[in-house]
């Protein structure tokens, strides 16, 4: 009972230290279930399997981020830019077909720029994020920093 609830309790990284021959199996299901608390996304990518005798837990294979392949123009002049910060910091969700959706601004000290680049976000285009080889949506954040 306690190396089921030393196994719940601790990360799923650290989880392979638990494994023992004779309970092998119960470790297993506690990792599996611990892995599920802890990271619901990956936890359908989990299968485990047995070789030998010996537990493994698959987690994932060809995980890439989101990567811009395409950018457009922001125009600006000296005179909207402020004196000390500049910088823009933008999320946007990137769908599995690499276009940009809802774009919004997470800080900004220049609000005079903020529509523009809200803008120009809306025709950029990115290599999709993958996760074992197949293109899924990922949060990214873009940070534009404009100088005079």
């Amino acid at each position: 009972m306690r190396r089921i609830l030393a196994s719940l309790i601790l990360s799923p990284v650290l989880l392979h230290a638990q494994v023992s021959k004779q309970a092998a199996g119960v470790s297993l299901e506690a990792r599996t279930d611990a892995l599920k608390m802890a990271m619901p996304a990956v936890a359908g990518a989990a299968a485990p399997s047995s070789v030998a005798g010996t537990a493994a837990l698959r987690i994932s294979t060809g995980v890439l981020a989101a990567k811009v392949i395409h950018t457009s123009q922001i125009s600006y002049s000296d005179s909207e830019l402020n004196p000390h910060d500049n910088k823009i910091v933008v999320k946007v969700l990137v769908d599995e077909k690499g276009n940009p959706q809802n774009p919004q601004i997470v800080s900004s000290h220049n609000p005079e720029l903020n529509q523009r680049v809200l803008d120009a976000v809306q025709h950029y285009r990115f290599q999709p994020a993958q996760l074992d080889n197949q293109a899924v949506a990922e949060h990214v954040n873009l940070t534009f920093v404009f100088e005079r």
